[in-house]
Formats: C-alpha cells, structure tokens, sequence
C-alpha cells in the first residue's frame, strides 16, 4: 500500500529495554546460582545423617560394627578386621570424607574414649575428634555431631544419634 514504510527492525528503545528486562533478571537468579553451587551446612549436615544411617543399617546387617573417626575437617567410617583392628573403609560410599572449605565439626557429645594412639598409623592427618560406635544391634549410643560454618557465625546443625526407628536426624540451632 502507498504510504506505509516497508522497513523493518527494532528501534534503539525496544532493544535497550530488553537489555535492561534481561539485566534485572540476571541479577535476581545470579546469587541463588551461586549458592547453589557452594556446598550449605544444611546440605553437609544431611549428607553426614544419610552416611550414618547407611552405616548403621549395614552394620545390622552384616553384624559387623561400624566406628566413625571424627576430625575437624571430615570423618571416616571403619570396620574391625579378624585381629580387632579398625581399619579405614577406602570403598564407596565409606571411603574418607572432607568436608568442603568453610565447613567444620565443631563437637561430638558424647563419644568413645580414644583409646589409641589416633594418630600414630596417619601420619600428618588431623588430630581426631572423636568415635562413635555403630554397632550390629543397632544404634544404642546417644549423641550429637555439631557441625558449624567457618568463621564461627552462630549457624550450626546438630546431626543427632538416637536408638530406635528414626533415630538418626538432623537439626538445626
């Protein structure tokens, strides 16, 4: 039709506005993004009860008991050996863990007396924290694992020891 304009395109302005629609979202989804992918004393503290009840129900199980070896910055599960033993379970999913940077345990209330040298067969590792006893007839001890986030800033989760169904949850303080 005469008359009409047969250019087509965008004008300056609606580009500029989607730039701007675009940077205002970008900057809504970017810190839960980044969040996501550094590790939460939440998502430790699950980890550390899921990997205790998978220990405890294996120890039921098999009817050989589990000990936990607590450090500040990890933990590690083991089995006694035909000689009484413990050794370090190197195998999936007991196999030594870290905790990620900015993550540490802080407490093991109660735990097992250390009745050997910790640190004699691990030369340079951490000083050890604690043990926890997951024995065949389930967990019977209670106690609490208090992890926290460094530097200390008032968060902390309890993963919690019960006997019974259920028994092993955690909480946050």
């Amino acid at each position: 039709m005469p008359g009409e304009n047969s250019a087509s395109g965008f004008t300056l302005l609606e580009i500029m506005l989607v730039i701007v629609i675009m940077a205002v979202t970008a900057m809504m989804v970017a810190p839960s993004y980044f969040t996501a992918l550094s590790p939460s004393l939440d998502d430790e503290g699950k980890r550390l009860a899921q990997a205790l009840r998978l220990a405890s129900e294996e120890a039921t199980l098999s009817g050989d008991a589990f000990r936990v070896r607590f450090r500040r910055h990890g933990y590690q599960f083991q089995n006694a050996d035909r000689e009484g033993v413990w050794r370090t379970r190197r195998q999936s999913p007991y196999q030594p863990y870290r905790l990620p940077q900015g993550i540490q345990i802080v407490e093991v209330r109660p735990s097992l007396p250390l009745t050997e040298d910790a640190g004699a067969a691990e030369k340079g590792a951490e000083a050890v924290l604690a043990d926890l006893l997951l024995p065949a007839e389930g967990v019977r001890q209670i106690a609490n694992i208090v992890l926290a986030a460094e530097p200390q800033d008032g968060r902390r989760i309890t993963v919690r020891l019960r006997p019974g169904p259920g028994g092993i949850a955690v909480k946050k303080e």
